[in-house]
């Protein structure tokens, strides 16, 4: 028996001291009555007499600080088989399509901005039914991307008619600016199997327009919250993620954003409309700056916990499904000229082509394996044996293979790593803060009932 890896004991200046499991995800307190016992049992776990503290010993059994001496080793496997069924297993196709490389926009940071404008013929329309045809997927899931995805509705519109007549079953989502959502085009989201709608708000209306403008420089704030009106005015199913791009020149307004479309929504906040943060990084940036890292986005999220009272992301660690369409198998974005890429940022790039949606003896299955495997975590011994390895699925994939060419990397790793303590705190407090709001509703009611039987024994 050892203690685990993965289990840190740390002190919290406001609330004393903390036990938490990366693999499990147990989090406790540690009375300062036990925090001699831990540290024993920290130091010494297989020759510590339990006797006398056998109901901690059940707990740190239970909950991961206390393992069987390979059990620390075997999790990678697991961590490692379930990862790889995941990106390898399943019978689901998922195609990002860039149906037209043309915007309406001529936003200031767009990694797009000098790409040619495209939108997609009716051959490559044929091709790609002919694609998804080929694949035995019981199930299809499409983003429809771009460029900008609605000033090529009736192309959507044809394919989407098209894939319904092949009986798979499909679901759909959309990366759209949002200023184009006309009411003839909103009425058509849930016969597209629409459930979810990212739309780019960047700071209030002042900052948004001077980042987001149309091509002749129009503003487009007020169109765009115009057209969340409409939208979240009907019955569409879906949901609306409003992302916020975050960077060293305007995360100060992401809570004013946040809390425009709380106070704006209040019935649809956290269920038909959400906020959230899109952290600006990558080479093409116009002010390298504004790289957003792990700690800084950290800091970030807690900055918004403690000031202003919201969480843009978890504060607890959570691990969602492994991979992205970069290192999943049956995953590909389509351009509009049919050729096929692994990642939504390469859309345009000639050298990022892995194939075409039309052949399948020439592609380039070096690139293609290079950004599945060649960058993959799980074969980096410095990953496998970090304390986040349980809580984190890599990061962001792209940044590591683009530090394969670079002597000056990014941080793929989980904002955790640098700031788990500060937010485990906050998470600790906010889970006091439920407890005594629950206590004191249910004291509100115990009174309340006091006092009408008070006043039924008066009558």
């Amino acid at each position: 028996m050892k203690w685990s890896r993965y289990s840190t004991l740390f002190e919290s200046k406001r609330n004393g001291w903390l036990l938490f499991n990366s693999a499990s995800r147990s989090f406790l307190k540690v009375e300062d009555c036990e925090l001699d016992v831990v540290r024993g049992i920290m130091a010494d776990p297989e020759g510590y007499d339990y006797s006398k503290v056998p109901m901690l010993y059940m707990q740190l059994r239970s909950l991961g600080y206390l393992v069987e001496d390979r059990q620390d080793d075997n999790l990678y496997n697991i961590i490692k088989m379930r990862h790889l069924t995941h990106l390898y297993g399943g019978n689901t196709l998922m195609l990002t399509v860039a149906i037209t490389r043309s915007c309406n926009f001529d936003c200031s940071y767009c990694y797009e901005g000098n790409r040619t404008g495209k939108p997609m013929s009716q051959e490559v329309e044929d091709k790609l039914i002919r694609f998804i045809k080929s694949f035995k997927a019981d199930h299809l899931g499409i983003t429809w991307y771009g460029g900008e995805p609605l000033l090529a509705f009736d192309r959507i519109l044809s394919i989407d008619r098209r894939i319904r007549e092949m009986g798979k079953t499909y679901t759909a989502s959309m990366i759209t600016n949002g200023y184009l959502l006309t009411e003839e085009k909103i009425a058509k989201l849930n016969e597209l199997n629409i459930n979810y709608l990212q739309i780019t708000l960047d700071g209030r209306k002042e900052t948004h327009d001077s980042r987001r403008y149309l091509k002749n420089g129009d503003a487009t704030y007020d169109v765009i919250i115009s057209n969340i009106d409409k939208v979240l005015s009907t019955d569409f199913k879906g949901t609306i993620h409003v992302r916020v791009n975050i960077d060293g020149r305007n995360d100060e307004e992401f809570a004013d954003v946040y809390n425009t479309i709380r106070l704006r929504y209040p019935r649809d906040f956290g269920r038909r409309i959400t906020v959230y943060p899109g952290f600006v990084k990558g080479d093409d940036h116009p002010d390298a700056s504004c790289f957003f890292e792990p700690k800084e986005q950290g800091e970030f999220i807690s900055k918004m916990v403690k000031e202003h009272r919201i969480s843009p992301l978890p504060i607890f660690p959570q691990k969602g499904a492994p991979g992205c369409t970069l290192t999943r198998r049956n995953a590909f974005v389509v351009g509009p000229d049919g050729e096929l890429y692994k990642c939504w940022d390469d859309v345009g790039l000639e050298e990022k082509v892995v194939g075409h949606i039309d052949r399948f003896n020439d592609w380039n299955i070096s690139l293609l394996a290079e950004g599945m495997t060649g960058c993959s975590y799980l074969d980096s011994e410095e990953c496998r044996e970090c304390y986040y390895f349980p809580i984190c699925n890599g990061g962001c994939h792209r940044i590591r293979q683009k530090n394969l060419y670079t002597d000056k990397p990014h941080s793929p790793c989980s904002y955790f790593r640098d700031n788990l303590e500060e937010l485990l705190e906050l998470h600790y407090e906010n889970k006091l803060e439920m407890v005594a709001r629950m206590r004191a509703r249910q004291k509100a009611q115990e009174e309340a009932q006091k006092a009408a039987a008070v006043q039924g024994e008066e009558k």
